[in-house]
């Protein structure tokens, strides 16, 4: 596939993983996918001097696979982004998905 100079203004992550600690001294392993905003070299370098929690907060457009507990889906939205942006976990799953994508490489054969 050749490479396109015009890319599109947003990108999808897919199969985030976000580990919380549990009651049971174990883990809950989450799974979510995130629309981002992409980034211009430009911009990411200001980004990268941001912490995490800013920087979901800016670039995060929005989200599939967050559910309440009782399995309903949870909105894209101001209110619930500030929700988000309170679990550690998730800012700091959040934030490596960004930039995973964001520059990400592919090697091998």
């Amino acid at each position: 596939m050749a490479f396109k100079i015009a890319q599109t203004p947003k990108f999808l992550a897919k199969d985030i993983t976000i580990e919380i600690a549990n009651e049971r001294g174990g883990w809950d392993k989450n799974t979510m996918s995130a629309t981002f905003f992409r980034a211009d070299t430009e911009e990411a370098k200001e980004l990268a001097k941001l912490d995490p929690k800013e920087l979901i907060a800016r670039k995060l457009a929005g989200w599939s696979g967050v559910e309440t507990e009782d399995k309903q889906p949870v909105e894209f939205n101001e209110e619930n982004l500030a929700a988000v942006l309170m679990i550690p976990a998730a800012v700091v799953a959040l934030a490596q998905a960004f930039w995973n994508h964001q520059f990400k490489a592919k090697t091998g054969n």
